[in-house]
C-alpha cells in the first residue's frame, strides 16, 4: 500500500508482526532477491544514552541492489543522496510499519521528474521487499526478548583498526606470496 496524501511520497506496508520478526524477514527477503543489506541501525539502541528515550522503537535498514543503482547513478550522480536506499521499520501499536521513499519523490527532490521511469525498477524492488518482509515475518513468542534476532556484524560495525596491510614492503610483496617458500625471510647471521 502507498501512503496517501497530497502526493505519493512514501511506500508503506503495514504488518501485524513484531519488530524482531520483521527484521529477520527483511534480511532474509533481501538475501533471496540479491539485495545487499549494508547496515542495520536499531534506533532505540543508538539513543539509549540520550536524556529522553524514544517513545517508539524503529530499525533503519540500508539496502542496495547494484544493478538497479548503477543505472540511476549513471543518469544523475545526485541519486547518490538516496542510494543505497533506506527502509525503516517502525513499531506501532500491534504491529510494524515498513516505509521507504518512492521513485517519484526521489526524482522530484533532485529536480529530475523525467527520470521517474528509470527509477521505477528501484521502487518496484523496494515495494516487493517490503511486502515480502511484512508477509513472511512470524510473530515473536510472548516470552522471547524483543531483540531475539541478531543479524551479526555488518560492514559499518567492523573496525579496520590494527589490520594487517595487504603489502608488506615497497615492492608490493604480500605475506602469502613469501610464506611457506622454504627461504628465510630475513638474511643475516
Amino acid at each position: 500500500m502507498i501512503l496517501a496524501g497530497c502526493s505519493a511520497v512514501m511506500l508503506r506496508v503495514d504488518s501485524n508482526q513484531s519488530l524482531a520478526a520483521i527484521e529477520a524477514a527483511l534480511v532474509h527477503a533481501a538475501q533471496r532477491r540479491g539485495i545487499n543489506v549494508l547496515s542495520i541501525a536499531h534506533l532505540n539502541r543508538l539513543f539509549q544514552l540520550a536524556v529522553t528515550a524514544l517513545s517508539k522503537d524503529a530499525i533503519s535498514f540500508t539496502v542496495c541492489r547494484p544493478d538497479l543503482s548503477a543505472a540511476l547513478l549513471e543518469a544523475d550522480i545526485r541519486f547518490a543522496n538516496f542510494i543505497p536506499s533506506r527502509v525503516t521499520a517502525i513499531q506501532e501499536d500491534g504491529g510494524v510499519i515498513l516505509e521507504s521513499l518512492t521513485a517519484a519523490e526521489i526524482c522530484r527532490l533532485i529536480g529530475r521528474p523525467e527520470l521517474e521511469a528509470a527509477a521505477l525498477p528501484l521502487e518496484n524492488m523496494l515495494r516487493e521487499l517490503l511486502e515480502e518482509a511484512a508477509r513472511t515475518g512470524r510473530p515473536a513468542r510472548a516470552d522471547a526478548p524483543a531483540s531475539a534476532y541478531e543479524p551479526g556484524a555488518t560492514e559499518g560495525m567492523v573496525s579496520p583498526r590494527a589490520t594487517i596491510p595487504q603489502r608488506i614492503d615497497c615492492f608490493g610483496s604480500k605475506v602469502e606470496d613469501i610464506a611457506g617458500t622454504g627461504q628465510h625471510d630475513s638474511p643475516g647471521g
